[in-house]
């Protein structure tokens, strides 16, 4: 490996000590908590180094968000199954959103639950609208393909199809990660919570439950 190449490696390694810091510190005290000095303390470096790489603040926490939403894309299209019935794609895709939750709750906190400020798709690292690194994009082309294929659903906007879907899901997911320790509820299983939403929202929206005899598992 020559010196340009090490060099590169070892700048992004920091980047992303610095990027693993600062979700840590979000996720401890959100946005007011998150500082340049913070970061520069908890990784033992200076807060020169950390401005070397990251213009401000909230260009760090930019680059926060799309690395996670990029783990979640990637995840949900990798572990689709284009051939599969539109209704079962709809269960596996709810299955995926589903681990990435269980297993990376602090990105899904940052994604979903505290959100870093808003910023404009044209600061985002994503192309708004592209599938393939777009999540909200990827769920609405299946909902569409769900609509486009069944004579029976009752709703077909995909936009209020893939909204109903993303409120259902995150809303069971958001009190698993926040309120799972909750010892006052005798708390359900994950999966099989979102399992049961998932079929009573299909067959709500008419989806027959010829469609829906084989479902696929969602992750525990």
């Amino acid at each position: 490996m020559g010196i340009a190449d090490r060099k590169r490696r070892d700048r992004e390694a920091l980047r992303q000590k610095v990027l693993d810091a600062a979700r840590e510190l979000y996720a401890e005290g959100g946005y007011d908590a998150l500082t340049v000095r913070a970061i520069a303390n908890r990784i033992e470096y200076s807060t020169t180094v950390i401005y070397s790489l990251f213009e401000d603040k909230d260009a760090l926490l930019r680059a926060l968000s799309d690395a996670d939403f990029a783990v979640l894309t990637e995840r949900l299209v990798a572990g689709d199954r284009p051939d599969a019935p539109p209704a079962q794609r709809i269960l596996l895709l709810a299955r995926n959103f589903t681990r990435f939750a269980v297993e990376h709750p602090e990105q899904y906190k940052l994604i979903f639950v505290n959100p870093v400020p808003p910023y404009s798709p044209e600061e985002a690292a994503a192309e708004r609208g592209n599938p393939s690194q777009d999540a909200y994009a990827f769920a609405r082309l299946a909902f569409r393909s769900l609509a486009e294929t069944t004579p029976t659903l009752v709703e077909k906007d995909p936009d209020v199809l893939v909204q109903l879907f993303w409120g259902a899901l995150h809303g069971l997911i958001s009190l698993h990660v926040v309120m799972g320790d909750e010892p006052w509820v005798e708390w359900k299983p994950l999966d099989q919570l979102v399992s049961a939403a998932m079929h009573a929202l299909l067959r709500g929206l008419g989806i027959k439950e010829s469609a829906l005899e084989t479902p696929l598992a969602v992750a525990a």
